[in-house]
């Protein structure tokens, strides 16, 4: 297990928390799989990821415009940066199905970055959306 649910702060907002915990099982899932090198299922969970990661930052933005959330471009640039780092990554393990360097991008980049992010904007944005 790379990461563990109660790693990511809870925000307050049933669905936000609900996407959070998924994601924290498709990590989990796909650093098992690489960890094992396989590299047919860990395919299959980079597919997912890439979509689950598109819907949850579409959501949250969807949300953050339509309660009209002070720090939304902020929020949306975060969302933006990690979109296009994933996709190099994803990119980059269609071309050469490297495992070592899929679970470097989660363990040094994906994951620190989701604890933070959590912590500083999806918090305030829970606040500013309720539950």
């Amino acid at each position: 297990m790379l990461i563990k649910p109660g790693d990511v702060q809870k925000v307050g907002n049933l669905f936000i928390d609900s996407v959070h915990e998924e994601e924290i099982r498709l990590i989990n899932e796909l650093y098992e799989a690489l960890t094992k090198e396989d590299k047919s299922k860990a395919d299959e969970l980079m597919d997912e990821l890439l979509v689950d990661l598109e819907d949850h930052f579409t959501t949250e933005e969807e949300l953050m415009r339509e309660f009209e959330f002070f720090a939304y471009p902020m929020h949306k640039a975060e969302h933006d940066q990690m979109r296009q780092r994933f996709k190099e990554v994803y990119d980059a393990w269609k071309k050469d199905r490297n495992c070592a360097a899929v679970v470097s991008f989660l363990k040094d980049e994906f994951v620190p970055w989701i604890k933070s992010h959590v912590a500083r904007w999806d918090s305030t944005t829970a606040q500013h959306l309720g539950d």
